[in-house]
């Protein structure tokens, strides 16, 4: 039985995140058709050993991200070591920066390169670290862009011959239950992701206010997990009822939500191919989006 490594997916199911969404949806259906799938994650994001089909990994942890990091990058390439996958699957740029390591002891490896991570330029440590991760990509055996904007960045002067468009995909009807009550009513516009700076999201809490100065009844709701540095703190002393932070929710609980807004909003400056969008247009809501190319293609 052929076998399968995937690393960079924190866990599954429902923990937020692009890289998390689609191994929860993916990995199933490919060890339906006979492979062994097994996702390395992080340990608070694993609650079980087994999701349909797929066995879950813990990596080691101390409790400290920074050092929990570090641990599951090593601790992948042991396993890695121990078990000789045939495919080892990277969900991510970040996630491959030793890739030299795995084609090393022999794996096969692809690469998902499923976000603009040059979109804004950055120094020092962080922009080597990237730019390490971009040069191995030439030892990688397949690349997948998720959108041709994607595949274009990459296929730059140097060339790569190895790079696949394959989009993420729109869920079935079945993955949205009909019959949930949203937890919020009236007239709102809805937001839906990983809070951070490249969804900009202070840039749309602006616009939005002053929106609602000419649509008094409309709310904003926001869904997601706020990371470090996104300034939640500095929204909540706004004091605007108008705007209603729901946190995460898990994904099933975001149907009612989508079906029932007026809008769904993504302002992000910085994007792959959103799995919050494709959501909602799984389900039919209005879409209102920032103008990047991955976003268009």
């Amino acid at each position: 039985m052929k076998s399968i490594l995937v690393i960079g997916a924190r866990g599954i199911p429902d923990v937020e995140g692009g890289a998390e969404k689609n191994a929860e949806r993916l990995f199933p259906l490919i060890a339906s058709r006979g492979w062994k799938v097994c996702i390395a994650g992080m340990k608070r994001h694993v609650q079980s050993d087994h999701y349909r089909g797929v066995a879950l990994w813990r990596a080691p942890s101390v409790g400290l991200l920074a050092i929990d990091r570090q641990l599951y990058a090593m601790a992948t390439l042991f396993k890695a070591v121990r078990t000789r996958p045939d495919i080892v699957h990277f969900t991510g740029l970040k996630s491959a920066l030793l890739l030299w390591a795995y084609k090393l002891i022999g794996c096969k490896t692809v690469v998902c390169y499923g976000a603009n991570c040059h979109a804004t330029p950055s120094s020092g440590p962080a922009k080597w670290i990237m730019d390490w991760a971009k040069y191995q990509l030439r030892w990688a055996d397949r690349i997948i862009a998720v959108t041709p904007a994607l595949a274009r960045k990459l296929d730059g002067p140097g060339g790569l011959d190895n790079i696949h468009v394959i989009g993420n995909a729109l869920d079935k009807a079945e993955h949205y239950p009909d019959d949930l009550p949203a937890p919020v009513s009236g007239d709102y516009i809805l937001f839906v992701g990983q809070i951070s700076q490249k969804k900009n999201i202070h840039s749309l809490i602006s616009a939005f206010r002053i929106f609602a100065k000419n649509h008094p009844q409309m709310q904003l709701v926001i869904v997601g997990d706020w990371s470090k540095n996104s300034g939640r703190k500095q929204i909540e002393d706004l004091g605007d009822e108008r705007i209603v932070l729901l946190g995460s929710l898990p994904r099933s609980g975001l149907a009612p939500l989508y079906r029932g807004a007026r809008f769904f909003v993504n302002p992000s400056i910085r994007e792959g191919h959103s799995n919050t969008l494709l959501e909602a247009i799984s389900l039919g809501c209005p879409l209102l989006l920032s103008d990047l190319p991955e976003t268009g293609t």
